[in-house]
C-alpha cells in the first residue's frame, strides 16, 4: 500500500468516526482509526513511526472534539504494545488475532477514558466493552477487505 492509499484510508476511517449516529451505534461502533493503525502496523512492521501515530491521534482528537492528547497517547501505547508482541501476532491466523486485537482495543479505550476522566467527570458504562468487542469481531472482515485493496492497489500499474 502506498502513502496515497494510506492517507485515503485514514481519511475514510476519520469520516466513519464522525458520522452522525444514534445512541446504539454510538455505543457499539469500533474505533476505525485504531483498527487501521493496528492493521498497518501488523502488515508493514516499522514503516509507521510513533510520531505519525501521535499526529493521527491528535488529529482524531481535534476532529472528534475530545480532550487533546487522549487518542494520541492511547494510539502510541497501543502500537507500542503491538510492536513488542508483533512476532507472535504475525504468525497467528486472523481469527486467532481476535483476542489480541480485543485486548489492545480495550486498553486503548480505557486509556482514552482515563484521559477524559482527568479533565472532568466521565461515567463508566458498558459500551467501553462493546466498542472493542465489535472492533475485534470486525477484524477478520476488516483485514480481508484491506488486504484485498492493498493487493489490488499494488497490482495496478
Amino acid at each position: 500500500m502506498n502513502a496515497v492509499a494510506l492517507v485515503i484510508a485514514f481519511f475514510l476511517a476519520m469520516a466513519l468516526e464522525t458520522l452522525p449516529s444514534g445512541p446504539v451505534y454510538g455505543m457499539i461502533h469500533p474505533d476505525f482509526v485504531a483498527l487501521l493503525l493496528l492493521y498497518w502496523s501488523i502488515r508493514s512492521g516499522s514503516e509507521l513511526s510513533y510520531t505519525v501515530v501521535w499526529l493521527i491521534g491528535l488529529l482524531q482528537d481535534m476532529v472528534m472534539g475530545n480532550v487533546p492528547g487522549g487518542q494520541a497517547v492511547a494510539d502510541v501505547l497501543m502500537i507500542y504494545a503491538l510492536v513488542n508482541g508483533l512476532v507472535r501476532v504475525r504468525h497467528l491466523s486472523v481469527w486467532e488475532q481476535l483476542v489480541f486485537i480485543f485486548m489492545l482495543l480495550f486498553a486503548h479505550r480505557l486509556i482514552v477514558w482515563s484521559w477524559q476522566l482527568w479533565s472532568g467527570p466521565v461515567s463508566w458504562h458498558f459500551s467501553l466493552l462493546l466498542s472493542p468487542l465489535m472492533g475485534a469481531l470486525l477484524w477478520p472482515l476488516f483485514t480481508y477487505l484491506l488486504d484485498y485493496l492493498r493487493h489490488h492497489l499494488l497490482a495496478s500499474p
